[in-house]
């Protein structure tokens, strides 16, 4: 979604509970290391992100606030993996927010998926200001629902849900090589499991759809159908009632000064995309038409990782796939553009 870094439209809202959901009060991951907690222990000195759901929400909802003039439109981006859409380009824009939809899920909701469930978390309760001018219907239903999310139900109502998808393959593999530098991660501890999932992004679309009542439906988007049909996300503007020509196909990498000033953690974090310039094919699961090689990548996983880490990260994509797949069947393709034109 680099391509919507910097439409002149939108207002990006990044990631506004992941800190809250590994470093928080209320921390909910299941992971426990020395290299996560050297990390926690330097978010929790700054007070601004060492908060509670409840604060993390209330912080959201304040930049809502700040940036939104489109008050019928509030988008919402789940999705899983780690990418990064920079920018916040001033007042008056629709806010556009991106996070993963773990963070966010009941934690008896992750423990009735997990193989060893873990019931001990406590579940932290959010609370929500009562929208102004959004979709009234959002505050004509009870919370009493099945919302698989800690988010108040009026604000899930309120917004337009796009889900964001790729193979599991590539995004479990690309957690591990990420995380694992910077919060320890091990495919083998108690929280990859919930990281590497499809799960929860389809059991919220599934809640999605449900509760639509003849509502906005939700927006299935496939990364490799963006990468190579960019024009599927300027369809998804003119859904938006956004203008199509703020899609960028080309962009500047971020200056190596600016990278330099970032902590190691950041570098690492978002090194591919910091310094990309445009849309990569070769982040393409496979050739188009063609099916992805499960096997050879599994060979090329314990090239690197060893039999067991590959072995486990095997598992875990065979497990998403079921997922993975029935999201597919709903993700907006520009064949059926084409077919719609014609």
């Amino acid at each position: 979604m680099q391509m919507l870094r910097k439409h002149p439209e939108i207002e990006t809202i990044e990631y506004p509970f992941v800190d809250t959901y590994y470093f928080g009060q209320e921390a909910l991951t299941l992971r426990r290391n020395d290299c996560l907690q050297a990390v926690k222990q330097r978010v929790q000195a700054d007070p601004a992100l060492a908060q509670t759901f409840q604060e993390a929400f209330g912080q959201l909802e304040q930049s809502i606030q700040s940036v939104q003039a489109k008050v019928d439109l509030l988008v919402l981006l789940f999705h899983i993996g780690y990418h990064l859409i920079e920018g916040y380009g001033g007042q008056g824009k629709t806010p556009f927010i991106k996070e993963h939809a773990f963070t966010f899920m009941k934690p008896e909701t992750i423990s009735r998926s997990l193989a060893h469930p873990h019931s001990y978390r406590n579940t932290p309760q959010i609370t929500a200001q009562p929208p102004k001018g959004r979709n009234e219907r959002a505050m004509e239903i009870g919370e009493e629902d099945a919302n698989p999310t800690m988010l108040p139900t009026q604000f899930l109502r309120s917004v337009t849900a796009v889900f964001l998808i790729r193979h599991p393959a590539l995004v479990f593999e690309s957690i591990l090589r990420v995380s694992g530098p910077t919060m320890g991660a091990r495919v083998d501890d108690q929280e990859f499991p919930v990281e590497a999932s499809m799960r929860w992004l389809r059991v919220l679309y599934d809640w999605y759809t449900a509760s639509a009542g003849g509502g906005v439906q939700p927006i299935v988007l496939n990364a490799d159908e963006i990468m190579a049909h960019p024009v599927v996300v300027q369809h998804l503007c003119q859904q938006l009632q956004l203008d199509p020509a703020g899609v960028r196909f080309q962009w500047d990498p971020l200056p190596p000064a600016v990278i330099e000033s970032q902590s190691a953690y950041q570098q690492h974090f978002f090194s591919t995309i910091q310094s990309s310039c445009g849309v990569r094919l070769d982040k393409h699961s496979a050739a188009q038409g063609q099916i992805l090689d499960l096997d050879a990548l599994t060979a090329t996983w314990q090239e690197v990782y060893g039999m067991q880490t590959a072995a486990t990260l095997r598992s875990l994509v065979d497990a998403a796939m079921p997922d993975y797949e029935y999201l597919c069947g709903y993700e907006l393709r520009a064949s059926d553009l084409s077919s719609q034109k014609a």
